[in-house]
């Protein structure tokens, strides 16, 4: 993609929001499968403020225009290019009112398109909003979910729907650099935005009610940034928590991530649960979830009681017992780490993803790679 004139050679137009750093190995390995056929558009940065366009792969930058308090989109610079390709992959989003146009026109002209995203707004499957949302998807041909759940759901509700699943990944089958070789377990990990919707007040309470029965080598870190984190900071300072409770910031590199969870014990998501529960089960690290939160469609990996455990959501006392209980059992989940992680590595990898998502272009890739 990189250097080349936009429209010249492409057969598949991508665009995106924005590319957050989580999403570059797939775009990576997706270039690498499409080849010069493959034109990326991205914008800089998503709805949440704090999610923003990471760089690393070679695209055509958008221009993000938000309205209503941005609870709604409009990209400039991208009509020209998704109008020119045979086939476009757009957003599943009602609120990106540019997808709407592209949509329409290229529906109108006869061109293929494709929907990416979730397959129900996070309000579920019923309401205004997802008939808005099934509007959506009866103007494109194809349909691509991030899980196998929601792709069956979707063909049970919509019989003549062409969907293809192409499970939410985040790292190739072979991550090139091994953890340690004798890792100490003593961590609960938080792995997210520092957000209201991700609870991250709820967990630190929660270890404060817990530090009593927890072994005196048990941590608390959190792995991430957000506007809750001063807040947090300033928490552990007036409850003398600072040797036990760590702030590492922002951290997105595999072979960092890795170090991180091989002292992982249990990750932990107070809030609702994405694509963290694939990471933490990637390095074989159970997680600590709440139980009634809407979640992201990558919940369907979580099994209670072989690599997860659930307590009740908004419960300080509730999480404060499952983190007792995970450190009580220590020995137990450590022993089902290479279980954990092989069950998630054959179903949840770059190359699956990749696989499935270009299945779904209904493209011939040896014209791109050739």
């Amino acid at each position: 993609m990189h250097g080349k004139e936009p429209g010249a050679g492409v057969r598949v137009v991508v665009v995106q929001t924005t590319i957050p750093d989580y999403r570059t190995n797939f775009f990576q390995h997706l270039a690498d499968t499409l080849g010069p056929g493959l034109l990326l558009v991205s914008g800089d940065e998503d709805f949440a403020l704090d999610l923003k366009h990471a760089g690393g792969v070679p695209c055509v930058r958008a221009h993000n225009h938000f309205l209503a308090r941005r609870q709604l989109l409009w990209q400039s610079g991208t009509l020209g290019h998704v109008l020119r390709a045979p086939v476009a992959v757009l957003v599943l989003n009602p609120r990106i009112l540019s997808n709407w146009v592209a949509l329409a026109i290229r529906r109108v002209g006869g061109k293929r398109t494709v929907l990416w995203g979730h397959a129900w707004s996070r309000k579920g499957k019923t309401g205004r909003r997802d008939r808005v949302r099934a509007v959506m998807r009866r103007l494109a041909n194809t349909v691509i979910v991030y899980t196998e759940t929601q792709a069956r759901e979707l063909r049970e509700r919509f019989p003549d729907a062409d969907v293809v699943a192409a499970p939410n990944a985040l790292y190739p089958e072979r991550v090139p650099e091994e953890g340690a070789k004798d890792p100490v377990a003593r961590d609960f990990v938080y792995v997210g935005r520092l957000t209201g919707e991700k609870k991250p007040d709820l967990l630190l309470e929660a270890f404060e009610r817990a530090r009593p029965l927890l072994p005196t080598d048990i941590r608390l870190v959190f792995v991430g940034d957000g506007p809750l984190r001063a807040r947090l900071e300033e928490r552990v300072r007036r409850t003398g928590l600072g040797e036990r409770v760590l702030f590492l910031g922002h951290v997105s590199d595999a072979k960092e991530l890795r170090l991180i969870y091989d002292e992982a014990l249990a990750s932990v998501s107070p809030g609702y649960v994405g694509l963290s529960l694939i990471q933490s089960l990637w390095f074989g690290v159970p997680m600590i979830a709440a139980r009634d939160e809407p979640h992201s469609p990558e919940i369907e990996a979580a099994v209670e009681g072989v690599n997860a455990m659930f307590f009740t959501s908004g419960s300080s006392e509730a999480l404060a017992s499952a983190l007792d209980s995970v450190a009580q059992a220590r020995g137990e989940w450590v022993a089902r780490r290479v279980e954990i992680a092989d069950q998630v590595h054959s179903r949840y990898s770059i190359e699956r993803m990749v696989s499935s998502f270009v299945g779904a272009l209904r493209v011939d890739t040896t014209q791109e790679t050739s």
